[in-house]
C-alpha cells in the first residue's frame, strides 16, 4: 500500500514558505501561502521543499514552537502537495553564526523532535542545505562535519519515525567531490536519497550537455561506492525569467534569461534529467520570485511572479505535469 505522505509525481518546486519576517522581506506575510499552494496545485506540483527553520522552531533551548510550520504543512497537505522538509540553520541562541557548521548532537536533537511531531504528514527529510558550499557550511572541512552529523543524526529520526526517508543535504559549488568525501568518511550508511543541485545557464551552448556531464560524474561515484539502489533526486535546479534580463544583476552563472528562454529551460530540464538512470524527482528552484533577496537575476526564477501572476514557465510545468498524469 502506497504511504500517504508520499507521491510518485517527479515534479517538485523549492519554495521560501516560511519566510515571514522582516528578515526575509516578509516574502509570506500571513496566510499569503495559500495563494502559492493554490497555483501549485494548477500546475501540477507533487512535491514542495521547503525550509523548517531551527531558529523558529526551537526559539529557546528545549523550547519548540510548531504553529507556523503546522499550518503551512497542512495547507500543502490539503492541496494534495506532500512535503520536503528542509531541516536547517543555527538558531540564535546557539552563539554560532546561522551557517556555521553545526554542533551534530543539538542538532539532531532538535530534528528528531520536527520529525516527530510530524511523522504523520511528512515522511521525507533533507538534513542541511549545500555544506559542501561555504555560503552555506563554514568552515569547509571535506564533509568531515556534515559527515560527523548524519551519523549523529540519522539513527535518532530512524528511532522517532522508522518509515521516513532521509535525504542527503543537495551537493552543489563542488559536486562530484563533496558526494565523494560523505562516501569516504563513512556516511553511506545514514541518508536513503541522494540529492544534487546542479546548474547551468540555458543561454550557454551545450547548456544540458553540461548538466548530463555533471551527472554523470555524481552517477560514477554512486557506483564506484555499490549505491546505485539509492535514488536520485534533483532538489534545486533552475534559472532566472526576466522581463527585462537588465533589469537587475547578472545571476551567478552569468546573463540573465528572459521568461521564454526561462519556459523552454522548464521543458528541456524535465525532458531530458528524467530519462537519467536513478534520477527520481526534479525540483524547480524556485516556485516564486523573491524580491530584492538575492539582488541579481536569481531573485527572478520563480514559475510565478512576486505579484503571483504566471509566467510562461508555469504553462510549461502545468503541460509537462499533464502529460505525465496522462501517460
Amino acid at each position: 500500500m502506497a504511504d500517504p505522505r508520499d507521491s510518485t509525481s517527479p515534479f517538485g518546486v523549492l519554495d521560501f514558505l516560511s519566510w515571514d519576517d522582516e528578515k526575509h522581506g516578509s516574502h509570506y506575510h500571513g496566510a499569503q501561502f495559500q495563494k502559492s499552494f493554490s497555483l501549485m496545485r494548477e500546475a501540477g506540483v507533487g512535491f514542495v521543499r521547503f525550509d523548517f527553520l531551527w531558529d523558529d522552531i526551537e526559539p529557546a533551548p528545549g523550547r519548540f514552537v510548531f504553529d507556523k510550520y503546522d499550518r503551512i504543512v497542512n495547507a500543502a497537505l490539503k492541496h494534495d502537495i506532500k512535503v520536503l522538509g528542509l531541516l536547517v540553520y543555527n538558531p540564535a541562541w546557539s552563539g554560532q553564526a546561522w551557517n556555521h557548521a553545526p554542533d551534530p548532537m543539538a542538532y539532531a536533537r532538535f530534528a528528531q523532535r520536527v520529525v516527530d511531531h510530524f511523522k504523520d504528514r511528512i515522511r521525507h527529510w533533507q538534513l542541511w542545505h549545500e555544506p559542501d558550499n561555504p555560503a552555506f557550511w563554514q568552515h569547509q572541512d571535506k564533509m568531515q562535519g556534515y559527515t560527523a552529523l548524519l551519523k549523529q543524526t540519522y539513527p535518532l529520526l530512524k528511532a522517532a519515525d522508522p518509515s521516513c526517508i532521509i535525504h542527503l543535504a543537495g551537493m552543489s559549488r563542488s559536486l562530484p567531490g563533496g558526494l565523494k568525501s560523505v562516501y569516504e568518511n563513512g556516511g553511506q550508511p545514514f541518508f536513503d536519497v541522494i540529492a544534487i543541485h546542479p546548474f547551468a545557464n540555458p543561454l550557454m551552448p551545450g547548456a544540458l550537455e553540461a548538466l548530463h556531464h555533471l551527472y554523470q560524474t555524481v552517477r560514477r561515484v554512486v557506483e564506484q561506492n555499490g549505491d546505485t539502489e539509492k535514488p536520485i533526486w534533483l532538489t534545486e535546479i533552475g534559472c532566472p525569467g526576466m522581463r527585462d534580463p537588465r533589469a537587475a544583476p547578472n545571476w551567478w552563472l552569468g546573463k540573465n534569461p528572459d521568461e521564454t528562454v526561462q519556459a523552454e529551460w522548464v521543458k528541456t530540464i524535465y525532458t531530458g534529467a528524467l530519462e537519467w538512470a536513478g534520477v527520481e524527482k526534479i525540483f524547480w528552484c524556485f516556485f516564486r520570485d523573491t524580491k530584492d533577496h538575492f539582488k541579481s537575476g536569481s531573485d527572478y526564477d520563480g514559475l510565478i511572479r512576486h505579484d503571483f501572476s504566471k509566467k510562461p514557465s508555469f504553462e510549461a510545468y502545468r503541460n509537462l505535469t499533464s502529460s505525465f498524469i496522462k501517460r
